[in-house]
């Protein structure tokens, strides 16, 4: 959890049910948490991650994760499959507030069935395609017609 200049929080869908979380504390991050909370207040502090599920636009507060302090990732087990989730770090001092500084991405857990879609639908990207690889190969016959 104290590897790397940088501070993150991601989540990675597992399955309908279970998200895999991975998150990086920086030294920056709590040196700047100790001024704000006090000395000591990491070492005092307990790390917590808090599951958020959401449901039109708004976040609401599903479950609340205590981590073992050396951990510097998670897999969390959801209750319901086909929903939005993110996830909140931070640590909970010895008053009880909890004081947060990551948020992760959005993820979205598919659902536990399968669709009763059973139609096969086609994406056309030729037209993509057709751009970006036709630019190209222009390019580069071009170059090999100078060389001859």
């Amino acid at each position: 959890m104290l590897n790397d200049e940088n501070s993150i929080l991601t989540l990675l869908v597992q399955n309908p049910y279970k998200v895999f979380c991975y998150f990086n504390v920086s030294p920056m991050m709590i040196k700047e948490f100790e001024d704000i909370n006090g000395e000591n207040s990491w070492k005092n502090s307990k790390p917590q991650l808090k599951v958020y599920e959401v449901i039109n636009g708004d976040a609401i507060e599903k479950e609340t994760i205590y981590v073992d302090p050396l951990a510097n990732n998670w897999f969390i087990d959801l209750k319901k499959d086909g929903i939005d989730v993110f996830v909140k770090f931070g640590r909970v001092l010895e008053n009880g507030k909890f004081v947060e500084f990551l948020v992760s991405n959005v993820v979205t857990t598919p659902k536990n069935y399968q669709s009763q879609d059973s139609n096969l639908y086609y994406i056309d990207v030729s037209e993509n395609f057709k751009n970006e690889y036709t630019e190209e190969s222009q390019e580069f016959n071009s170059s090999v017609e100078k060389k001859n």
